[in-house]
């Protein structure tokens, strides 16, 4: 079962995300917490993230940088919320790699999870 990792920190987003990745046949684990997401990463090896792209105490760029140090096969899905701080660190994302959260399309997130699994392999 393909393991994926979800770094956001607006609970009701979080979980709307997580049912519908586990409806489509994912393992999910959630932190709102970048620094925990690193540990959880130390401990577990993902297929792929999600992140929030601007978070308190680290950006969703860092945590990707961190993370990828130990695991290049991992893949990341960056999500924002449009605001002048995201478009400032989107400017060096790949758009593929992008879902905007407002408004949130749970059928992009599964369909760029799935296409950021099949790239994982």
């Amino acid at each position: 079962m393909p393991v994926v990792l979800l770094v956001d920190q607006k609970r009701q987003t979080a979980d709307l995300m997580k049912t519908y990745l586990r409806a489509d046949g994912y393992s999910v684990d959630h932190t709102p917490d970048p620094s925990k997401a690193l540990e959880l990463a130390d401990q577990i090896r993902y297929d792929v993230v999600v992140t929030d792209l601007v978070m308190s105490g680290m950006t969703g760029f860092d945590l990707y940088r961190e993370i990828t140090l130990h695991d290049v096969c991992v893949r990341f899905v960056f999500l924002i919320t449009p605001s002048s701080d995201a478009l400032k660190l989107m400017g060096s994302l790949d758009r593929r790699d992008v879902i905007k959260k407002e408004p949130l399309s749970v059928n992009e997130v599964i369909s760029k999870v799935r296409a950021a699994f099949m790239n994982s392999r």
